[in-house]
């Protein structure tokens, strides 16, 4: 079981970064003495989510047995039915809300 992020938006996936890589990258650093490794993919997806507000984006946590090519790959040729999954058995991160439709 991998642990992934992904940002998504009504353009389709900007990306899928796999956390548990990342997590194992780090840790060998760590022992290596290179402690100013840090995760920088929350904090810049963030301020380029609530710069591109009109595309209403959104960030996920999520796990998945599925490799990262795999789920790059359905991304590609099926971005709803993984957009879906991942809302449906994901963790929000952050999400810009579309707003209600009035009819004037």
């Amino acid at each position: 079981m991998n642990a992934y992020m992904c940002y998504f938006d009504t353009v389709g996936f900007e990306w899928i970064f796999n956390v548990t890589e990342y997590d194992k990258k780090k840790m060998w650093a760590v022992l290596k003495g290179n402690v100013g490794v840090e995760f920088p993919i929350p904090r810049h997806a963030v301020l380029r989510a609530r710069a591109n507000p009109q595309r209403f984006p959104e960030i996920w946590a999520f796990a998945s047995e599925m490799t990262q090519t795999e789920l790059e790959e359905i991304a590609e040729e099926s971005p709803q039915v993984l957009a879906d999954a991942v809302r449906r058995c994901g963790q929000n991160v952050f999400k810009t809300h579309k707003p209600e439709s009035v009819i004037v």
